[in-house]
């Protein structure tokens, strides 16, 4: 174990420094940590977490890609963002519990972990833009949902948080006056946070209204519009009280299992974001 730690931390020594602010990828296959100094530094300092954080973060993506569409876990600013970055944290916190850290220990790190990754090239300063602090608040969320047991549960409920029609697509302004905070203390908020010390608003936030493509799989009970730029898939059910459009540039293709019940409203469009 110790001497795969030490490689670990020499194979990381070795890496190029790539900055990963904004929404890029946390990690990629070149570079499994690719990114700015602070984050190496966290790694020097706890390389058996890094790693664990570097697992969550693959399945993170490999998730997104299953919710939302093969490719999306390379998108910015939308749902799929939002559910990517919120997936992260919680199962890098649980990751960490389970590997023999306590909650608070666990949260600490990986807050210090996902932070670090909206720091410039050099790792000295916050990227203080609208997309960091989406990443930051959704990294927050995420970490709220640490104490989940199934992971299907998990993965259900962060994706209806980052589609529903309520989950707010707001401005670098609005993300920080959502933290009830002077700019200044909202940045630190949302950086330094620890999810369980904050009664933090477990409320998902974007940028862009308008996400690429969904794979629809849960039942809907309500009034929803789902509009994306790209394709809509739906297996789902529509229950009696349900009033319902999916509105796809390319196409909405209902798979086996649609079903919309008697008194329900369905209307399909194949227009895309922001026309109808």
């Amino acid at each position: 174990m110790v001497k795969s730690s030490f490689l670990f931390v020499f194979l990381l020594c070795c890496l190029s420094v790539k900055a990963v602010t904004g929404h890029q990828l946390p990690f990629s296959l070149s570079n499994p940590l690719g990114v700015n100094p602070r984050v190496q530094a966290l790694a020097f300092m706890f390389p058996a977490q890094a790693q664990l954080i570097v697992d969550a973060a693959n399945e993170a993506n490999a998730y997104t890609d299953q919710f939302f569409g093969a490719g999306a876990q390379n998108q910015n600013d939308n749902s799929s963002n939002a559910f990517r970055h919120s997936v992260w944290n919680a199962l890098a916190v649980k990751k960490l519990k389970d590997a023999g850290a306590n909650e608070a220990t666990a949260t600490d790190i990986v807050q210090r972990f996902t932070s670090a990754y909206e720091y410039n090239d050099a790792g000295t300063a916050l990227v203080k833009t609208a997309a960091s602090a989406m990443d930051l608040n959704n990294n927050l969320v995420g970490r709220s949902f640490k104490n989940y047991t199934m992971v299907n549960q998990l993965l259900d409920s962060l994706y209806l948080k980052a589609i529903e029609p309520k989950v707010i697509t707001a401005t670098l302004s609005q993300i920080l006056a959502s933290h009830n905070a002077d700019v200044n203390t909202a940045w630190d908020l949302l950086e330094n946070t620890d999810s369980s010390l904050l009664n933090v608003s477990k409320v998902l936030v974007r940028i862009d209204p308008c996400t690429v493509s969904l794979v629809l799989n849960h039942t809907i009970t309500d009034t929803v519009k789902f509009e994306v730029s790209s394709t809509i898939q739906a297996q789902n059910i529509l229950t009696p009280s349900a009033k319902v459009t999916y509105d796809a540039q390319n196409y909405v293709l209902l798979k086996p299992g649609f079903k919309a019940d008697r008194g329900s409203t369905f209307t399909a469009y194949v227009d895309g974001c922001g026309n109808k």
